[in-house]
């Protein structure tokens, strides 16, 4: 009699945590995903000297993460690679609403960029279901694990024109409208070297350079479609991931995804609206690629010929590099007790300093061990360095 009570006991208490548990989870439907955060996908389309540019293809998506109605005012995020050349850009919602945006900041480094909407209407009186505009909700990528389901959305629209143009038919406007699929997390440390078409912004007229600087991008067993870059990767609660930003091919149809998790954006785009900037952590270095790599060697030299060490390639005038001694040819051997034969991995590291932080940096010159380290204070990364200095 005891051992059965024990055992209805037990079972009433698997029962009671289970429905606690069931409370607390919050997972919904893919429909009801796609219905709760589709007002806030949007396409972006790059806009110069008054008339839309076709920036590599033609433009991307995006997603509006914050609504201020006292200024009229909305807050969206797409890729670099996207929207970055551009100071304007022309935004069109699921319903076909368009509206114009500022462009307020870009970080190449992690493929991110910071958009305004302005002279959206007021709308906030309105219940939910008759907004053009609902943002969506910005949710935590270090806890997201393999094997998790993911949602990628964009709002690819027309590959050539998506401003004032008739959207019913999608296969008449080459592209999709708004485009939702589904896959499970296949890949968190998943390093990127991702070359991006910088068109002489930085590297004069190489018009291409590493574009990511993050330790990780999501892997999704996901397609996805041209002119999905851009647009949020949610989880099963409606939250944003990541930023869908590459689908392993240039073609309509592309049989994977990789996402930049949210958590980069997140600490950029909330530096520059509560600061007005970005500081990025730097040294002041070029470590990268030397100086001598033209267009046609771009590719080759880095997946065969680049030394498994990392040679300084250059040092930035006036830079923490310089103040503390780092010359040119120097042979980075250890950095706080760290040996990086990667130069991109030494790059992360950098980049996850505080400004102000001391490192210690033990090099080679001149093929012999210097016996004292360089002690050198990360700095702030200035906006006209180029993205290759470290």
């Amino acid at each position: 009699m005891i051992k059965k009570l024990f055992v209805l006991t037990v079972m009433a208490v698997v029962a009671m945590m289970a429905s606690a548990y069931a409370q607390d989870d919050s997972s919904m439907s893919i429909e009801d995903v796609i219905r709760k955060v589709k007002k806030g996908v949007i396409r972006v389309q790059g806009i110069e000297l008054g008339a839309p540019t076709v920036g590599g293809w033609g433009g991307g998506s995006g997603f509006v993460f914050e609504v201020d109605y006292d200024t009229n005012t909305a807050y969206a995020i797409t890729n670099h690679h996207v929207s970055g050349n551009s100071s304007a850009s022309a935004v069109t919602f699921w319903d076909g609403a368009v509206y114009k945006a500022r462009h307020l900041a870009t970080e190449p480094g992690i493929d991110v960029c910071l958009l305004e909407i302005y002279d959206i209407p007021d709308e906030r009186e309105l219940p939910e279901d008759e907004k053009t505009i609902v943002p969506v909700v910005l949710g935590d990528s270090d806890s997201v694990r393999i094997g998790e389901l993911g949602l990628a959305m964009g709002n690819p629209g027309d590959g050539q024109d998506a401003v004032n143009i008739d959207r019913s038919n999608p296969y008449e406007t080459f592209l999709l409208l708004t485009t939702a699929t589904q896959g499970v997390v296949t890949g968190r440390d998943w390093p990127i070297e991702f070359l991006l078409g910088i068109n002489r912004q930085n590297r004069g007229s190489l018009g291409a350079q590493y574009g990511t600087n993050f330790d990780y991008a999501f892997r999704m067993a996901t397609a996805i479609n041209g002119g999905n870059s851009g647009g949020p990767l949610f989880n099963q609660k409606g939250e944003v991931i990541g930023i869908n930003f590459y689908g392993g091919s240039w073609a309509l149809g592309q049989n994977q995804n990789h996402a930049i998790p949210i958590n980069l954006a997140k600490d950029f785009v909330f530096q520059i609206l509560e600061k007005g900037k970005f500081e990025k952590p730097w040294m002041g270095v070029d470590i990268i690629f030397p100086s001598w790599i033209g267009p046609d060697e771009y590719t080759e030299f880095a997946e065969k010929y680049r030394p498994d060490y990392v040679e300084v390639y250059g040092v930035r005038k006036d830079s923490p590099a310089e103040r503390a001694g780092l010359r040119k040819g120097d042979v980075i051997v250890g950095v706080d007790g760290q040996n990086f034969e990667d130069p991109e991995k030494l790059r992360l590291y950098i980049f996850s300093q505080d400004i102000g932080n001391e490192i210690e940096i033990v090099i080679k010159r001149n093929g012999r061990m210097v016996k004292e380290p360089i002690f050198l204070e990360i700095g702030p990364k200035r906006t006209y360095d180029s993205e290759f200095s470290v």
